[in-house]
């Protein structure tokens, strides 16, 4: 689970923390009991550190529910959800949605990654240097001063905008691939 303790003095800053969504059923789509008790406890983790929170999240069911529970904690005064499709489905890593399908009905996310990482795979998906450019861009039209801006996605589209931005490469992590909840903390310039 990504770590909000770097987070104390947001004055005249504009943060934005991307994570992958709560537990879901293996080969499903839903959140686990487990899943949903781990966003609980996170969301109140965010909710104890007093600071406004806008959340965006991937159309995708299992990125909805995580951001749902956690609107539901937050109590946002807005309690809006912003879906965006560059948090997936398809998400900002994927440059064509037909090749990229092909590629994830049989092979793995973090095969995919490696193996983009290395080059390939470029009709597919965007180049690290695109991601990184529109990344930045995006999180700068979304941040607010004096706030969190919270994104939620899957582990391809995690994995792929904190490599591009040099944040964090996954497969050099201990576990070798994105934690639920797990991301990362951009700052916005």
């Amino acid at each position: 689970m990504i770590s909000v303790a770097c987070i104390n003095n947001i004055e005249d800053r504009r943060i934005c923390m991307f994570i992958r969504h709560g537990e879901k059923e293996q080969g499903g789509f839903s959140l686990t009991e487990k899943g949903k008790a781990d966003i609980s406890n996170f969301a109140r983790t965010l909710a104890s550190l007093s600071i406004p929170i806008i959340v965006y999240s991937s159309p995708e069911s299992r990125c909805a529910q995580t951001a749902s529970i956690i609107c539901n904690i937050l109590q946002n005064s807005d309690k809006e959800i912003h879906f965006s499709t560059i948090l997936g489905k398809p998400g900002i890593q994927v440059k064509n949605e037909k090749l990229y399908s092909s590629l994830t009905d049989t092979m793995k996310c973090r095969d995919i990654f490696t193996s983009w990482k290395q080059g390939n795979f470029l009709e597919e998906m965007h180049s690290p240097n695109y991601i990184k450019s529109a990344m930045e861009d995006y999180f700068r039209s979304i941040s607010k001063e004096n706030s969190i801006t919270l994104c939620i996605s899957q582990s391809g589209t995690v994995a792929c905008t904190g490599y591009a931005l040099g944040l964090v490469d996954y497969q050099n992590t201990e576990n070798g691939w994105v934690d639920y909840l797990d991301g990362y903390i951009y700052e916005a310039r």
